[in-house]
């Protein structure tokens, strides 16, 4: 339950940051890289979600090579 928290947290303070970033963006700087401003916020913030879910992925997989791999025998090739 905390890390749904933090979750939510990250993204909103993400969402926040985009959202001061737009500000300082022309119309013409969002054509030039594709990006319609109604969208902006929402793609970084998905972008961001999907970063966030899949070093979560990659950190419970190390952990559980980690628990599988005896240390002792880790040079003992």
């Amino acid at each position: 339950m905390i890390k749904e928290l933090l979750k939510t947290i990250m993204l909103a303070q993400d969402a926040s940051v985009v959202r001061k970033t737009l500000r300082y963006l022309s119309q013409r700087d969002l054509d030039d890289v594709g990006l319609y401003r109604s969208a902006f916020v929402d793609g970084v913030v998905e972008i961001v979600r999907t970063d966030i879910y899949a070093r979560e992925l990659d950190e419970q997989m190390s952990k559980i090579i980690k628990s599988v791999i005896n240390p002792k025998l880790v040079g003992a090739v």
